[in-house]
């Protein structure tokens, strides 16, 4: 669905990726540790840390495609390190945003990046495509719980800059990062909709 001629619409798409960044915790909302205890077993107690931090990445091209197609938007993949997802977008090839095979021809580059902490900290999510935002806008009117709730620094990547909203599809406040805001103020832990476009434009 194409929304102007510059942009690539993904509307109605929410991402699937609630769970993504829930840390463990134990009844009451304290996240799970271990202490050893004088016989050298090990207790589970509750401490002020969270759970490993998880660094994902997931494809425009399939989120848009699951969009005509009507169906639910494709996992991301996850791993524990950003370098990782680097390691996975570097050189390689997709046909279905999710999983690389042989026989893809697309190369993958990363448009943007969110990241759950201030000053690129805690977990992040790459999205990536077949180009960067030389003359094409890539939005996302809705983003699942799992992130709506949890973006305090963005960046956008390869000629791309970021409009965070405060409301679905576009609207409340905005942000523009220009390309990158190490936090978000007011809009803090409340971004909604998100859209990455060329350097040099604003929302």
């Amino acid at each position: 669905m194409t929304l102007e001629p510059a942009v690539r619409g993904l509307a109605g798409v929410a991402l699937a990726l609630a769970g993504v960044l829930a840390p463990a915790a134990a009844a009451g909302g304290a996240p799970i540790t271990a202490t050893q205890t004088a016989s050298g077993e090990t207790a589970p107690t509750a401490a002020a840390t969270t759970a490993a931090e998880q660094h994902c990445a997931i494809g425009i091209d399939a989120v848009e495609a699951a969009d005509l197609a009507g169906e639910s938007a494709p996992e991301p993949v996850c791993f524990s390190s950003l370098a990782e997802v680097v390691d996975y977008l570097t050189g390689q090839t997709t046909d279905d945003g999710s999983r690389f095979t042989a026989s893809a021809a697309a190369a993958s580059v990363a448009v943007g990046r969110v990241y759950t902490g201030i000053n690129k900290g805690g977990s992040s999510l790459t999205f990536w495509g077949t180009s960067g935002c030389a003359g094409v806008t890539f939005g996302f009117p809705t983003l699942s719980s799992g992130w709506n709730t949890s973006i305090s620094s963005v960046t956008g990547l390869n000629g791309c800059w970021a409009t965070t909203y405060t409301a679905t599809s576009y609207g409340g406040s905005r942000l523009n990062c220009t390309p990158y805001c190490s936090s978000l103020g007011s809009s803090n832990d409340r971004v909604k909709s998100l859209v990455f476009r060329p350097t040099g434009t604003l929302g």
